[in-house]
């Protein structure tokens, strides 16, 4: 029989059915969404596979697919915080000249 198995749609690890955060990147679930349809709901909805398209992945099949867009993968690059910054200090010594 072949049973759903459930994947973290940000690191892409395997997860329980009734997870509520990822055991690898510990990010939260609100839901469960298929990887081949993009349909989303609550676990019990997925008990069989997903409703809409039918997909679940065997048990002896490699992970689920992964969605074409990008994941967040961990922090940000310093480059940016960095960039960030420049830009609040730009910004504020505008108004505080703008003030004078």
């Amino acid at each position: 029989m072949k049973r759903p198995r459930y994947f973290c749609e940000h690191c892409g690890a395997e997860v329980g059915r009734d997870a509520s955060v990822c055991p690898k990147c510990g990010r939260f679930f609100s839901s469960v969404k298929c990887p081949r349809c993009g349909f989303s709901g609550e676990p019990f909805l997925f008990r069989n596979g997903c409703p809409t398209c039918g997909y679940s992945a065997a048990s002896g099949s490699p992970a689920a697919p992964k969605s074409g867009r990008p994941t967040a993968s961990g922090p940000l690059p310093g480059w940016i915080y960095a960039a960030a910054f420049m830009a609040l200090a730009a910004a504020l010594a505008a108004v505080l000249i703008a003030a004078r």
